[in-house]
């Protein structure tokens, strides 16, 4: 068989999204392959380049400097890699030297609904356009495009004028948290939702704030855990104020992965009122513990859940439809338990990490395969033959 070296740029932070490129990395390994993960400069402390995948960091924190473009020149001319898969900061850097070094497949890895990324970002209009410009010019040069959703997909192609011929869509995925983690099931607690997400104008909290001064009369048992943090912190803690609800809210700041589960699991339903979304980690992963998702129709939400079966899908924007649903969801324990083992099954038939690693590792063994010039490595791990 014809060994392939991959590079792969991601973050190895204790999230699901580094967790899926790391097990993609393993299973590239598993099948004969070269891997090598180019992690954040914070991460040195991973180092390792003498495993299989090897773990190398970037010189700089964001790698956007000279001497990260020579630092992955020295790479590519040590290792030959058949394959580049970047993310987030790594795109820019990766993309264009790949393509400057004729490495043969370049993927990109497209995460974030663009109007997204303006309704939340501090930069002016004008700067924006000219990111916009240079992300055009970067995925130009790529040779595939990797979008987490089909609302991804379509945005990629609308905003820079990517050919749909170039983009293929993967679902993000997560590694079942009840194989490998010991959660002690208990019935959830009566009008305990969660809601989780960094607190900027495009993931909605304000909404579902709104939606409560709606349901307190109805639910007074009701509260909502706000998972997050962010720049709108003050102001939704105000406006629940203003509204009354404040005892209803608790704002409890960032949790590490473990514990948003675990909030999950003891949830009757997890709110995810976004105005914009490419995909929606949240809502898989509250899939994954059997927790209802009500959520707004939006984006890449509506390839996830499915309305009144795995939980509801809403307006954006409309508090009182978003109240109609939490409380049906609320007061009728029989329609909640049947949405829970629909959420379940819908996360082990659909998203479950293990089946979409394999997919997308045969995905990048085919078009490697298909480029004329793939270069051999040896048994050694990174000794180009």
């Amino acid at each position: 068989m014809i060994r392939s070296c991959y590079f792969i740029g991601t973050t190895l932070a204790e999230n699901p999204v580094p967790r899926h490129f790391v097990a993609l990395s393993k299973e590239l390994v598993r099948r004969g392959h070269q891997v090598i993960i180019i992690a954040p400069h914070r991460r040195s402390d991973l180092e390792d380049h003498e495993s299989n995948p090897a773990i190398y960091t970037w010189p700089s924190e964001r790698p956007t400097r000279l001497k990260d473009v020579l630092f992955l020149f020295r790479l590519i001319r040590k290792f030959h890699p058949a394959s580049l898969i970047a993310n987030f900061a790594a795109v820019n850097i990766m993309t264009v030297v790949g393509w400057l070094t004729r490495v043969p497949v370049r993927v990109v890895w497209y995460h974030t609904i663009a109007d997204q990324l303006m309704q939340d970002s501090p930069v002016s209009q004008w700067k924006q356009k000219l990111l916009r410009l240079r992300k055009r010019l970067v995925y130009g040069v790529a040779t595939h495009i990797a979008a987490n959703s089909a609302a991804s997909a379509r945005d990629v192609q609308n905003v820079y004028s990517v050919p749909k011929s170039k983009c293929r869509v993967f679902f993000n995925s997560l590694a079942d948290p009840m194989r490998e983690s010991c959660f002690l099931y208990a019935p959830p607690r009566d009008g305990k939702l969660i809601c989780v997400g960094r607190l900027f104008p495009s993931k909605g909290q304000d909404v579902l704030i709104r939606a409560l001064a709606i349901l307190k009369t109805q639910v007074p048992f009701i509260h909502v855990d706000f998972v997050g943090e962010g720049p709108s912190l003050a102001a939704f803690q105000q406006l629940a104020r203003d509204l009354d609800v404040d005892k209803q809210c608790t704002f409890v700041g960032r949790l590490d992965h473990g514990e948003v589960l675990k909030k999950m699991a003891a949830s009757a339903a997890t709110v995810v009122p976004s105005r914009n979304e490419a995909f929606g980690l949240v809502n898989i992963e509250s899939m994954a513990m059997g927790t209802p998702v009500v959520a707004s129709r939006v984006g890449g939400i509506i390839e996830i859940v499915r309305d009144g079966v795995d939980g509801f899908l809403v307006a954006q924007d409309d508090p009182k439809i978003l109240a109609e649903k939490l409380s049906a969801l609320l007061l009728e324990p029989g329609l909640r338990q049947q949405m829970s083992l629909n959420a379940r099954e819908r996360f082990l038939s659909t998203f479950e990490q293990q089946r979409l690693v394999q997919e997308q590792a045969d995905w990048q063994e085919s078009i490697v395969s298909r480029e004329r010039h793939v270069p051999k490595i040896s048994v050694k791990y990174g000794t180009p033959s």
